[in-house]
């Protein structure tokens, strides 16, 4: 990697630690005043997505190892210990209140699951397979993001802190952005491809809740 990759590579690294900040404090702060519109299964499955895409980084690094692999573990790492305090302030606000749209991501991602684990059976591929880790993590992220975006409209999103969700943007971006250095760097391997497809899925549907979100 040159000099110049290289800086631009920290420098992601730098804004995604103060982003991932920034979404921990102004989103657990707003948690305390209200939970309007987050729901305990989007917690939950996100910080499932965070450890699939950890395991896969923490292995693409024990492949080929690198500067810009070992900032995206820290980066996984990171945000599931914030994502883990969020968790336990809605638990203790809400009481592990339980809506329908805990039960729908319950029965989607499930059936997301158990297809993907039939689909990589069929090729002789088990949950080991990067490639299977990495469209559970779309079924884990994803879908639960969509079907917030239908949560809002039903209940509001006055539980979400505006901050927290442009950040997310802005880290998710970056993550695809250290993806793209790593790939540069140490080239294509299924542990990437697989960080690579349930990113871009996480993104795009998070994109969809952003547009719910502004106009509800």
């Amino acid at each position: 990697m040159s000099m110049r990759a290289r800086r631009i590579a920290d420098g992601l690294f730098a804004i995604q630690m103060g982003c991932v900040l920034l979404f921990g404090v102004t989103q657990i702060s707003l948690m305390w005043k209200t939970t309007e519109g987050v729901s305990l299964t989007w917690f939950v499955f996100w910080a499932i997505f965070l450890g699939i895409n950890l395991v896969l980084a923490v292995r693409a690094h024990q492949v080929q190892p690198s500067r810009v692999t070992s900032q995206t573990v820290f980066t996984y790492a990171a945000w599931l210990t914030v994502l883990a305090a969020g968790l336990g302030v809605l638990v203790w606000r809400s009481l592990g209140a339980w809506y329908l749209v805990d039960t729908v991501n319950v029965i989607v991602s499930g059936l997301g699951i158990a297809v993907t684990y039939l689909l990589g059976r069929r090729h002789g591929l088990g949950f080991a397979d990067p490639m299977v880790r990495g469209w559970l993590a779309v079924f884990f992220k994803a879908t639960p993001q969509l079907t917030l975006a239908w949560h809002i409209t039903q209940v509001g999103g006055a539980g979400l802190a505006p901050i927290a969700i442009f950040s997310g943007h802005a880290t998710i971006c970056i993550r695809i952005g250290q993806l793209y250095f790593s790939i540069r760097e140490a080239g294509w391997d299924r542990n990437r491809i697989g960080s690579a497809i349930s990113e871009i899925a996480n993104e795009v549907s998070w994109i969809i809740t952003t547009a719910v979100w502004l106009v509800t």
